[in-house]
């Protein structure tokens, strides 16, 4: 097996991100073979930015917003055509510590998908979890138990694409993204299905600093909106992926969650009124089965 990697990179109005990103990934200690670029019909000068200081970077330029699930599914469909070995995903909005991919890389015996640590602000994400097979839902544990116990990496049944490395034959057996998610679960839900194919694992190293928090994350209406709709996609390929869930108690779940989310929505500062019915259209789009971009874009 060859070690060649292509780091995917996906954008949309975010080019102050971007920049840090992209530096980042210019200063690994091992670098990538090589940077695709796919920007998300971006608004904001994005592509201003790659063309006057990132020249020898190659962009793929979609035409329209396909959100993350559409891009991650034509950059690592790009690069897995091009034949690498290794496929580093990320979103705009992380940096990678100098030595990440080296260190990612040291893993390859062991993970056929390979996560590190992330830090916030605040200190390290937790990231450890489960699969609730009542609701189709993910549970994280309050702490990394394996971690906690002394392992230095652990398996687990989901992933995110915030610096995943996936190895080529993952993308054979596993398939690429399904971009009907559009944003929010997208990246969870491909984990557990390359989890079927393939080891997925969680290192203890600190690889990855996550930058847009508050300000520069998505949220609001799109949120409330996918945030219910999603949970029945999840619920189909969880289905098809010979997951045996009760579909009584999931809609009861996804009911009380999608009351919650109005509950929340109601008493937001802004848009309330817009963000209430957002999840309540979530609600419907999900019972209807219509996924993609949401309806207003």
């Amino acid at each position: 097996m060859g070690d060649r990697v292509c780091a995917v990179v996906v954008t949309f109005n975010r080019k102050h991100l971007l920049r840090k990103c992209l530096q980042s990934l210019l200063l690994q200690t091992r670098p990538p073979d090589h940077i695709l670029v796919v920007d998300n019909a971006s608004t904001d000068g994005t592509l201003d930015l790659l063309n006057s200081e990132f020249p020898n970077l190659e962009q793929l330029k979609l035409k329209t917003n396909t959100g993350g699930a559409g891009g991650f599914k034509a950059g690592m469909q790009y690069a897995h055509s091009s034949g690498y070995d290794w496929i580093w995903v990320m979103d705009d909005d992380i940096e990678l510590m100098p030595e990440c991919l080296e260190t990612m890389l040291a893993w390859q015996h062991v993970g056929d998908v390979i996560h590190v640590r992330k830090q916030f602000p605040w200190g390290p994400l937790i990231w450890e979890g489960m699969w609730d097979p009542s609701s189709a839902d993910l549970v994280t544990y309050k702490t990394d138990v394996s971690f906690a116990n002394g392992r230095k990496w652990t398996t687990v049944q989901y992933s995110n694409f915030e610096g995943a490395l996936i190895r080529r034959m993952v993308i054979d057996r596993a398939g690429l993204p399904d971009e009907r998610y559009f944003l929010a679960g997208d990246d969870t839900m491909y984990g557990y299905i390359a989890s079927l194919h393939s080891r997925v694992i969680y290192v203890d190293y600190v690889g990855i600093m996550k930058n847009a928090v508050v300000q520069d994350a998505p949220k609001g209406r799109i949120l409330y909106y996918l945030s219910i709709r999603n949970r029945f996609l999840t619920y189909e390929l969880m289905v098809k992926n010979g997951v045996q869930l009760r579909p009584r108690i999931f809609l009861l779940l996804t009911f009380i969650c999608a009351l919650s989310k109005m509950m929340e929505a109601a008493r937001s500062k802004n848009q309330r009124v817009q963000n209430v019915w957002a999840a309540i259209e979530g609600l419907l789009d999900g019972l209807r089965g219509r996924f993609g971009p949401p309806p207003w874009i």
